[in-house]
């Protein structure tokens, strides 16, 4: 098996991404329903459609040529080497593995990137869906270990963190219950025994009564 693997970036010379396939597909079939109802004849629609599909591949690939942008991938097992070589200028990123905190791969339109712990996000572009499979297998072969190790000590943080959301719940509930106790027994206190007084001063209102005499 070799440490390295390398692919080139784009392997034709006019190429069009598959978002850009999509969106241009869109925008034809808009470009057909419009002329459609406006001139109400189905031959006019094609021909606009034909004419707006041919002129943006025309340009496209003007703007290609006249750019020459060719893109350089190498991952070995402990870096990841971007060139990416315009017309002007020549650009070399040397990314080491150890630094890459996440990446992100969509199989569909064969693209993605990596995500370095300072922040740098470094686009990839591939040609294939082969070639896609074999860098996430061959980064996951020497990442594997370290995004497991990351990932338990995230789920160990969770926990930690739910444990103390717990206690601090069962702590406030705790001093709910002692407030309410707290006011019960401070209305006991403040209950005063107003019929008592009531009785003794009607017994003192009946003894001050003069007794009356009888008549003989």
């Amino acid at each position: 098996m070799t440490n390295n693997l390398t692919w080139n970036f784009p392997v034709k010379k006019v190429f069009l991404l598959k978002i850009e396939t999509i969106l241009i597909a869109f925008l034809a079939v808009l470009v057909f329903f419009m002329t459609f109802l406006r001139y109400e004849r189905w031959y006019l629609a094609v021909i606009f459609t034909v004419l707006f599909l041919g002129v943006y591949v025309l340009i496209s690939a003007l703007i290609q040529k006249s750019r020459q942008v060719k893109e350089k991938y190498t991952l070995s097992s402990t870096h990841l080497e971007i060139t990416r070589a315009t017309k002007n200028k020549i650009k070399k990123v040397k990314i080491p593995l150890n630094e890459i905190k996440h990446h992100k791969l969509d199989k569909f339109f064969l693209g993605g990137y990596v995500l370095t712990h300072l922040g740098d996000k470094h686009p990839l572009f591939f040609n294939t869906k082969q070639e896609i499979v074999r860098f996430e297998n061959f980064l996951l072969k020497h990442l594997g270990r370290k995004v497991k190790t990351v990932k338990s000590v995230k789920v160990k943080v969770k926990k930690v963190a739910k444990k103390k959301t717990v206690k601090k719940k069962t702590v406030k509930k705790k001093a709910v219950k002692k407030r309410v106790v707290k006011k019960k027994a401070t209305k006991k206190k403040t209950v005063k025994r107003k019929p008592a007084k009531k009785k003794i001063a009607r017994r003192k209102t009946a003894k001050k009564r003069p007794v009356k005499k009888r008549k003989r």
